[in-house]
């Protein structure tokens, strides 16, 4: 629970952005983090919501702002003012639907795009672990194109919520470290030549433990 102090104030602000193909669970994930509910209304393409939580990261407070977007091509004119709205995204896609994860890589290159940026705080999400009998993307490749990335790879389940409110923290802590980083940034530019920022060091996310009812579950975050 947070603490009096926190509950009573949430100044800092987020914005983050989740992004994917559709079908991939975006918003049951999204609506799994705000509400602690799993949404299972069938597939039903979201346009674009927004979402507003409460949250505590490593004692801090702070107001998210979440962006549920749509991953139907048909959207795509719209995905830059998505981009340039957030802070940090998550990259969905499932485990179930090969042409979803390869699809991540566009949409990462996009956001690159959009930002004008060499780097974005993003966490790949692998979402739907707990159909692991239908998966058709290994957590290696998973892994492996959150590398790429320079982020941290978390596998989900939104219908359990495993490791769905760890993904949002995890995107939290990038940004705020993004921040300090743009910060010491112009804080050179103002005291002499801008030195060479290095990339973020990402490290291994220790797992949470799964309760009782998600045993059989077999996410994976690193």
């Amino acid at each position: 629970m947070p603490s009096l102090s926190a509950r009573a104030h949430y100044a800092r602000e987020e914005k983050l952005v989740v992004v994917g193909s559709g079908g991939v669970g975006k918003s049951a994930i999204t609506i799994r983090f705000v509400t602690a509910q799993f949404y299972d209304q069938g597939y039903n393409p979201t346009i674009e919501d927004s979402y507003r939580k409460q949250f505590v990261v490593d004692d801090e407070a702070v107001t998210l702002e979440i962006l549920d977007t749509a991953g139907q091509e048909e959207y795509a004119a719209m995905a830059d003012q998505w981009y340039k709205f957030g802070s940090g995204f998550l990259l969905v896609y499932s485990i179930t639907d090969r042409p979803t994860f390869e699809a991540l890589q566009s949409f990462h290159q996009d956001i690159l795009r959009a930002k004008d940026r060499s780097y974005v705080p993003c966490v790949v999400v692998s979402n739907k672990c707990d159909l692991s009998r239908l998966r058709t993307v290994g957590q290696l490749e998973g892994r492996d194109m959150a590398r790429s990335f320079h982020a941290p790879f978390i596998e989900c389940s939104a219908a359990d919520g495993v490791n769905v409110d760890v993904a949002f923290r995890e995107l939290v802590k990038l940004v705020r470290k993004d921040k300090m980083r743009m910060e010491h940034a112009a804080q050179k530019i103002l005291n002499g030549p801008l030195a060479s920022l290095p990339s973020p060091e990402v490290r291994p996310i220790k797992e949470v433990p799964l309760g009782a009812k998600t045993k059989k579950t077999r996410c994976t975050i690193m």
